[in-house]
């Protein structure tokens, strides 16, 4: 069994905080399967500011249980997290085997508590790409209307690429992104021929089954038992198109005014405060308000409640290349409890659904392609159950936890270095001797440049019909003549 340092976000799925991200899910989708094959782990978790009170303060070693297990549980401010000091010093105490990243940003710390450590104390690191972040940064800057984003996740993503041994992604699409950010990086190499860097984690769900503990929606808040309900739920994030979203309901709802839009969840401070605020000035601004019930974020042990009384789960994503690369953790949530779904099929999940018939998908920014989909699922209702239990098998055989995380258990049987560790990287003496050739020739420039202004100054003088100015030109060229003459002996 292995000793492992796990870094990662919190709140846990099962902390019923009243945020549950991805990120916290994704985490739990590593750790889980760890400590059901007895590994000793110490999980040291960014506790996500807006998931916690504001005055909120570091935990150290406590001993957290879930079930029969048992593991180390630190879960860390935003100043102590990005403390290498501190995490160095949970990595000293600990005395790891090997030490794995759960989501881009810490593992973005694995690789800096493994930069502040002599040679001797290393020891294999995984790095999990929770999607491709450059993608995330390009839906950022145009959020933003800004490029001043790109270095900061560049910068971030090359120190992780060039630290880990191995790679996850959360599709073969973003594992083939990965490879070619290795080789800008200098990692395919001489060395690495023929390893296999990027393993395929996707999205996965717990084998526990969902329980449908009291009513939140029907006969409540004017939703009558035969109304067809759309449930959304989680983060209105970057990629939402809540355009199409908004004008397919609408479209929808003048047609069959017993559809219902219900929504938990809301905007990310830590990443997209725009989208769901404008979501709500259309909504808000719209004759269909009355058909829109927008709660927020509620507590995450209360969304389930949500899922047994939808009709239908709905995704809708912008296609661009974050999505195109992603996942959809929400997607496995309503699957898991059997609640059909019907997204945009963009990313490789989605297309995954379309081809197993295992929910509905329409085209992405086509409002009227969404609108045609509800009218027909509103007036399919049997259909509608038929296919989400389907999902729900699908999901259970081959993207529960165990299943997607073989190849992290597998390589936990005996975690490697990769074959350039330790290794000089050409890539990068080549580079800094570019670096000294363009350093080169810029200073023979400026020399050159120097010497053409040195003799238009002499020209100036010897066309100057003051007879000292032209004497004064004369011997200036004679003198730089006779230097010239030494320097080439």
């Amino acid at each position: 069994m292995r000793k492992i340092l796990v870094l990662g976000m919190s709140p846990l799925p099962f902390e019923n905080e009243k945020k549950a991200y991805g990120t916290g899910i994704r985490t739990w989708q590593f750790i889980l399967p760890m400590l059901e094959k007895g590994h000793e782990i110490c999980l040291t978790n960014y506790a996500i500011p807006s998931a916690y009170e504001n005055n909120f303060k570091s935990v150290f070693n406590k001993e957290q249980s879930f079930k029969n297990y048992k593991f180390i549980y630190n879960i860390l401010s935003k100043e102590d997290f990005e403390s290498v000091s501190v995490l160095s010093e949970i990595f000293i105490d600990f005395n790891p085997d090997c030490i794995i990243g759960c989501t881009f940003y810490p593992s973005y710390f694995a690789s800096k508590i493994l930069d502040s450590l002599k040679t001797e104390k290393q020891v294999p690191y995984w790095a999990d790409l929770f999607g491709h972040v450059m993608a995330e940064a390009q839906a950022r800057a145009f959020m933003d209307n800004s490029d001043r984003c790109l270095f900061h996740y560049w910068n971030s993503e090359f120190n992780i690429l060039t630290k880990a041994d191995i790679f996850s992604c959360v599709s073969q699409r973003q594992s083939y992104a990965l490879v070619g950010e290795l080789g800008a990086a200098g990692r395919l190499n001489k060395w690495t021929s023929g390893y296999d860097f990027s393993k395929v984690i996707p999205c996965g769900m717990p084998d526990e089954n969902f329980i449908h503990e009291k009513t939140v929606l029907r006969g409540m808040k004017n939703i009558n038992d035969d109304d067809f309900i759309v449930l959304w739920t989680g983060g209105y994030n970057t990629w939402t198109d809540v355009d199409t979203l908004y004008k397919g309901l609408v479209a929808a709802m003048k047609k069959n005014p017993k559809i219902k839009f219900v929504s938990t969840g809301g905007e990310i401070p830590e990443q997209d405060i725009k989208t769901y605020p404008y979501f709500l000035e259309l909504i808000n601004s719209g004759q269909y308000k009355d058909n829109f019930f927008m709660n927020g974020w509620i507590n995450g042990g209360d969304v389930p409640n949500y899922y047994f009384e939808a009709d239908i789960g709905i995704n809708i994503d912008k296609d661009i290349y974050e999505v195109k690369l992603g996942s959809k953790n929400r997607i496995l949530d309503w699957m898991r409890a059997g609640l059909c779904v019907l997204s945009s099929n963009v990313c490789e999940l989605t297309e995954i659904i379309q081809t197993e018939k295992i929910g509905f998908t329409f085209k992405a920014h086509d409002f009227n392609d969404l609108s045609d989909r509800l009218i027909y699922l509103s007036q399919n209702k049997e259909e509608v159950k038929e296919t989400g239990q389907r999902g729900r098998n699908y999901a259970k055989k081959y993207f529960n936890f165990s299943k997607t995380t073989e190849s992290i258990i597998k390589w936990l049987e005996n975690p490697e270095f990769a074959p350039d560790k330790f290794k000089d990287s050409a890539v990068f003496f080549e580079k800094e001797e570019a670096l000294k050739n363009c350093n080169l020739i810029v200073e023979n420039q400026k020399k050159m440049i120097t010497e053409k202004d040195e003799r238009i100054i002499e020209l100036e003088e010897m066309v100057n019909k003051n007879f000292v100015h032209k004497m004064h030109g004369y011997l200036k060229a004679v003198k730089r003549k006779f230097k010239d003459s030494r320097n080439t002996k």
